[in-house]
């Protein structure tokens, strides 16, 4: 994975010039790339510019409908969290293995999710590191067989992740998990287990209704198991231009069962997401700006309350503090 901080966004986020940012690291010797047109850094260098102090969550993303770019959305959200400078885990337990295929990775020779659950091999056998303080559980066909293993094993639905999830918490800032596209018994098991469900919804009559069921089985999971699941919408492959949008948004806002759910972000529609995803890239691989990465970054910040993680830490990062004569350049 090559993917990068740019020191322009390094600046915004910090609300600093980017001459500060530069002599910050310059001053610290943090390692970063400097080309002719941009100055980059990774995951270390950002870990220590920024120094945010995150609070250990399980995003989960599912929605019953294929085709609503769930999959591109976790991976470039785990992705850019990761160059907040968050230690990262993904699991993949769509039988499909897309997550896993995005970060061009291979699950035949390591354990996945029903290994675990079926054999008992420990989750630490199953992660594949990405690259340093990022790792990832794949996925591929025989995760088909979660419901199976969950049903001959008779396993209450509360124990099946939650355990699991809540011993790994320890070790990661953020572990994100991509669903499949449905509502049996495993995807229910990882909405116990998660600190916030995210359903990316596009402008379509049938992903609306995907939503719908999505949303009415977190509430009846939260009725049974008398246990709050934060729930959140994001709009992905977004054109407010397009009629199909307008209406999306009025049924989002007219509905008492999506208020106060609907993400501030709007990811807009564009081609690079699905294009990095193809060629198992990111789009933080590249430096030029582009709007997809805009709203990932948006809804990146969103997601891990980076507004209020900045406000908890004062100015954000410790090197700013000690270096107060360079905001004024």
């Amino acid at each position: 994975m090559l993917a990068k901080m740019t020191a322009v966004d390094a600046a915004k986020i910090l609300k600093v010039k980017e001459s500060c940012i530069h002599r910050l690291l310059r001053e610290y010797n943090l390692p970063f790339v400097k080309t002719s047109s941009h100055t980059y850094f990774g995951h270390e260098t950002a870990r220590q510019l920024f120094d945010f102090r995150f609070t250990p969550q399980v995003v989960v993303f599912q929605i019953v409908k294929g085709g609503t770019g769930k999959t591109s959305i976790a991976h470039e959200f785990a992705v850019r969290s990761y160059l907040y400078g968050a230690k990262v885990l993904c699991i993949d337990l769509d039988q499909q293995g897309n997550l896993t295929h995005a970060f061009n990775k291979n699950a035949e020779a390591t354990p996945v999710m029903v290994d675990i659950l079926a054999e008992g091999y420990p989750v630490q056998e199953s992660l594949i590191n990405i690259a340093p303080n990022f790792d990832l559980v794949a996925s591929r066909i025989e995760n088909a067989l979660l419901n199976e293993v969950i049903r001959l094993k008779n396993l209450e639905l509360l124990e099946v992740y939650r355990p699991l999830i809540q011993g790994l918490k320890s070790n990661y800032d953020l572990i994100v998990i991509d669903c499949p596209p449905n509502l049996d018994q495993s995807v229910a098991a990882v909405a116990l287990a998660a600190d916030l469900v995210i359903s990316p919804v596009v402008p379509e009559r049938f992903a609306l209704e995907g939503l719908r069921m999505t949303c009415e089985s977190i509430c009846e999971l939260q009725s049974t198991y008398n246990i709050e699941i934060p729930f959140g919408i994001a709009l992905n492959k977004f054109d407010t231009r397009t009629i199909l949008a307008q209406e999306t948004l009025d049924i989002l806002s007219q509905y008492p069962l999506y208020e106060g759910k609907v993400l501030n972000t709007i990811v807009r529609v564009s081609q690079d997401l699905p294009n990095a995803i193809a060629k198992g890239r990111s789009i933080y691989d590249m430096t030029k700006s582009t709007i997809a990465k805009e709203d990932i970054d948006s809804l990146t910040q969103e997601l891990l309350g980076i507004h209020r993680i900045k406000q908890n830490n004062k100015s954000g990062k410790q090197l700013v503090k000690k270096n107060k004569t360079s905001l004024s350049y």
